[in-house]
């Protein structure tokens, strides 16, 4: 093999059925062509599925053939600023087609230093298992007696079974085990890879967790440069203002800021205007004691852990974020702190995505104070009584996420999602928030109109770590073929958007974190000095390991059934507002969308990349 700096140089095969491991190099050229993270696991998926294999996933996602991928990137762990960042990959139960999300803490660290860049598992165990590596073995345990357990109970629990304190654990909650189907991932007690419900994926493998005790070494290419690189770049994301904000006040600076231009949906994005300083980082720091938190090797430090009083005593709770805030907020009509702190502490323990929980209990308080398919609500309602089913009773949407982590009465339908709850409710589709069946997070498409074309056009479904567009608009981000014009405006800026989106798969490969907003240029500069890969020093060729994992993610969705007719908003979120920061604004994309579809390469009949895309990227060989 051809030695790979930046890589540990080896790939694991984990077969839950067998209980076997299979060790395999990474090819330097597979590292060439998709850098590492969410490129790589697109890559290794596509080898993976045969046409067979699509076909069975697309009747059911939790096929044991669905591959779970854990990766890192050439980038984790390095001198690169926030690069403590992991990416986690399978087909989404929730979706039903490509599914990703990162996350990050120090069990990336762990991850990075196990000895392999990826992690691939695939088989349903018969019992539950957790995967234990240390010194770069492998091993299959057994986890009944984990089984049950929430994620902090489940981290220390593996921790005393292996006999060591130094395992950094990713591992489910009960939400996971009971196939929630946006159950996430949580490591480092409140860290999650929350997004498209991978955590259901390891509850059907019977896989509780993961524990690394990672002490193998990473050679670099240039590592005196590599230093060089990420003092520079430090020093550059240190500049912003909004970035020293973000380290005092954590993700809720963006509280207020987002209301004042309607960027924060409330009731079910029926509005945007909600009283904001109730829900703001510094109103969070009047009213209790909030400790800075930073990943391994961070210096923004946008974490926050709250002391909080639950059930008589003092704990310690990770966050709130801006989208948990929001989602069980203003969303759910609530403005007061103390039950979305609740919500979000049950949502780390039991594994649960903060974003599609949300979405799932406003979208049915909406449908009740509107008196909307009551008629079938009222046959799954037990426990709950309709009439407590309203916009701000902190108790009922207390109740009903605790239905959905135990998937009782009409939690077992919210926790479907809200695509799902429309057809089971037998309402108009249009009234559900969410793009390819991912609920739409909390930055209002109408605010931001290219951030509405990148929902539509992600390759997860409405997702916006997937091309965060609303940062280029709201000045929080620039590069070099990306430039801000009128938040109101698309047209003539598809480019914009395909760029950006290929850029942020370039930091979901690398793997780092895309709050640092690292250009293209420093990417560049790091990569090279990393790997020592020739190519990775020009900022085109970048562009295209970004292209090319956007354009096999589509493939891969495609081939499970993703049509042109899914790249599409609903009318919940596209018609306009009466008031606030977007009113009057309505989301109408269709011709945007035909120019993105031409620059892209993607057939507008099928929804397919096209075959000359394909080929041109080295996706697929040309038959001639």
């Amino acid at each position: 093999m051809e030695k790979l700096n930046g890589y540990n140089g080896k790939i694991a095969y984990i077969d839950l059925d067998s209980l076997k491991v299979e060790v395999k190099d990474l090819d330097l050229k597979l590292a060439e062509a998709y850098l590492g993270g969410a490129g790589l696991s697109a890559k290794l998926t596509f080898d993976l599925l045969s046409d067979t294999d699509y076909q069975t996933l697309q009747k059911d996602p939790f096929s044991s053939i669905n591959p779970l991928i854990f990766t890192t990137g050439p980038l984790t762990g390095t001198m690169t600023p926030s690069s403590s960042r992991y990416c986690v990959t399978g087909i989404s139960p929730l979706t039903g087609i490509w599914g990703e999300s990162t996350s990050g803490g120090f069990f990336p660290i762990a991850l990075k230093r196990s000895g392999y860049d990826a992690i691939v598992i695939t088989g349903n165990a018969e019992k539950p298992k957790f995967i234990a590596i240390n010194d770069g073995t492998i091993k299959i345990k057994d986890a009944d007696s984990l089984w049950g357990k929430n994620t902090r109970d489940t981290i220390t629990s593996v921790r005393a079974l292996l006999n060591d304190e130094k395992f950094r654990v990713a591992c489910i909650g009960k939400a996971g085990e009971n196939l929630v189907k946006y159950a996430g991932i949580i490591n480092d007690e409140g860290r999650a890879a929350g997004r498209c419900g991978l955590g259901a994926v390891m509850g059907k493998k019977k896989l509780k967790a993961i524990a690394i005790k990672g002490n193998q070494a990473i050679e670099y290419f240039d590592s005196e440069e590599l230093r060089i690189q990420g003092k520079d770049t430090l020093e550059k994301i240190l500049i912003p203002f909004a970035t020293n904000l973000f380290a005092h006040y954590g993700t809720l600076i963006y509280t207020d800021m987002g209301m004042v231009i309607g960027d924060v949906p409330a009731k079910y994005f029926t509005s945007s205007e909600f009283v904001a300083e109730n829900l703001t980082g510094r109103a969070l720091k009047e009213q209790y004691v909030v400790l800075k938190y930073a990943c391994a090797g961070c210096s923004i430090g946008c974490g926050r852990t709250t002391l909080f009083e639950m059930e008589g005593k003092e704990i310690e709770v990770d966050g709130p974020e801006y989208e948990t805030a929001a989602a069980f907020g203003p969303m759910c009509g609530i403005l007061d702190f103390k039950p979305i702190i609740k919500a979000n502490h049950i949502c780390n323990l039991d594994g649960v995505d903060t974003i599609s929980c949300g979405v799932s209990i406003s979208f049915l308080i909406y449908l009740v104070e509107n008196n909307i398919g009551i008629k079938e609500i009222k046959k799954y309602i037990a426990p709950i009584k309709l009439e407590d089913i309203r916009w701000g009773n902190e108790v009922t949407v207390l109740s009903l996420l605790d239905l959905i982590i135990k998937r009782e009465g009409i939690g077992a339908i919210l926790a479907e999602g809200v695509k799902a709850m429309a057809e089971r409710f037998g309402v108009d589709p249009e009234l559900a928030a969410h793009v390819k069946g991912l609920e739409i997070p909390m930055h209002d498409p109408r605010a931001y109109l290219g951030q509405a074309l990148s929902y539509m056009t992600s390759c997860t479904g409405a997702n916006h770590n997937k091309g965060d567009f609303y940062n280029i608009d709201g000045d929080a981000a620039s590069y070099t073929k990306i430039r801000k014009k009128d938040r109101f405006t698309v047209n003539k800026r598809e480019n914009a958007i395909i760029a950006y989106q290929d850029l942020t798969n370039i930091y979901d490969s690398a793997v780092i974190c895309n709050f640092t907003h690292i250009n293209d240029i420093a990417l560049t500069r790091l990569l090279k000095a990393a790997t020592g890969i020739q190519s990775f020093g020009s900022s085109g060729t970048l562009f295209e390991i970004g292209e090319r994992a956007s354009n096999l993610k589509r493939l891969i969705s495609c081939k499970l059934g993703c049509k042109r007719e899914d790249d599409y908003l609903p009318q919940i979120v596209s018609k306009a507002l009466k008031s606030g920061g977007s009113a009057g604004i309505t989301v109408d994309l269709e011709e945007n969308l035909k120019v993105y579809y031409k620059k892209r390469g993607w057939d507008w009949d099928t929804g397919f990349p096209s075959e000359e895309t394909l080929e041109k990227l080295d996706i697929i060989k040309s038959n001639s």
